[in-house]
């Protein structure tokens, strides 16, 4: 299962331009089988996210958020719908609930911004190893460091705020899940691989595009490819 873990929409996220229908829309060409939606510092409403759904033929749409922590670190926690999540600000508020709830917690770009991460980095289950906002050699190895120094999973992400960030890197699961709490356990249990595809756009991506229309030439040829091969 092809499966995407951070992506922002422009309704809930400032620094997106992506359009909730344009994002479900460039999730199901690109043949996604789930896309977790992790607005900052926002749930999505149940109601609005099954008419999201409603879009779509493959793809499952799952919620989630980036909790933006005091410190300027980010954690996602995806399968996040209790709107309780969008007034926890500690970390340990955070891990707590995540933990009660059965979801996987991850450490968003870690050192996109710090040289060192703090101690409850490693409470967390996973850690961003490579997005389109987090691909710097020495980014990538301190992540891969820090992830097998503490035994976390590691794991790759797009980390959307432009369509076009979209299909560079992402997950992939050998096995079903029909729940976020069922995710985390296949992610814990490192039955996932992380993959990529050869591109040429540089990271991170001087621009955002905000709807399929505006798509590179190299991007489109890699859509149309994508969606022959799932007819």
């Amino acid at each position: 299962m092809k499966v995407e873990i951070h992506s922002h929409t422009d309704l809930y996220s400032p620094c997106s331009r992506i359009p909730p229908k344009e994002l479900v829309l460039m999730a199901e060409t690109s043949g996604y089988d789930v896309l977790f939606i992790t607005d900052h510092g926002k749930v999505w409403p149940r109601r609005d996210l099954a008419a999201l759904q409603e879009l779509c033929e493959r793809t499952r749409i799952l919620p989630g958020i980036e909790i933006s922590l005091p410190d300027r670190r980010d954690m996602l926690v995806l399968g996040a719908d209790d709107p309780e999540y969008e007034n926890l600000y500690t970390a340990d508020e955070v891990l707590a609930k995540a933990c009660a709830d059965g979801l996987l917690t991850v450490v968003a770009h870690p050192f996109r911004y710090h040289t060192e991460l703090p101690g409850y980095c490693a409470l967390a289950d996973a850690i961003e190893i490579k997005t389109c906002n987090h691909s710097r050699p020495e980014a990538v190895s301190a992540a891969e460091s820090f992830a097998a120094e503490h035994n976390l999973a590691s794991v790759y992400a797009s980390d959307a705020h432009g369509l076009n960030f979209l299909n560079k890197f992402w997950i992939e699961t050998s096995e079903d899940f029909s729940t976020p709490q069922e995710f985390r356990h296949l992610v814990v249990a490192g039955r996932y691989a992380n993959r990529t595809r050869p591109f040429d756009m540089a990271l991170p991506p001087p621009y955002k595009v905000a709807s399929m229309a505006e798509l590179s030439e190299a991007d489109l040829v890699t859509l149309s490819v994508e969606s022959e091969s799932l007819k």
